[in-house]
């Protein structure tokens, strides 16, 4: 197995969920876990750019681009099918 594209889909992993946490943290939480809200979203944005840095390589391989497009979909598909669960549990 590709270790370039293990890592890779574990960093996208961590950084969506870092990005998403921070969000609600930043905005619903207290003043006192407002400020780990912004951590997260800092560190979230650390690993979006050393993606992008990682993906923008001079000659990035197929495999990782492919790995990255396929674990995005997922990982968004799965996000939009919670959110019309949530919205149709709410609704009702």
């Amino acid at each position: 197995m590709n270790t370039e594209l293990i890592i890779s889909m574990g960093f996208v992993g961590a950084m969506l969920s870092m990005l998403g946490m921070g969000l609600l943290i930043a905005y619903y939480g207290s003043s006192k876990t407002r400020n780990i809200g912004f951590v997260f979203l800092i560190v979230g944005a650390g690993l979006a750019y050393y993606l992008a840095e990682m993906g923008m390589d001079a000659h990035p391989s197929v495999s990782f681009m492919n790995g990255m497009l396929a674990f995005l979909g997922g990982m968004l598909g799965g996000i939009i099918g919670i959110i019309i669960f949530l919205v149709a549990i709410i609704k009702s």
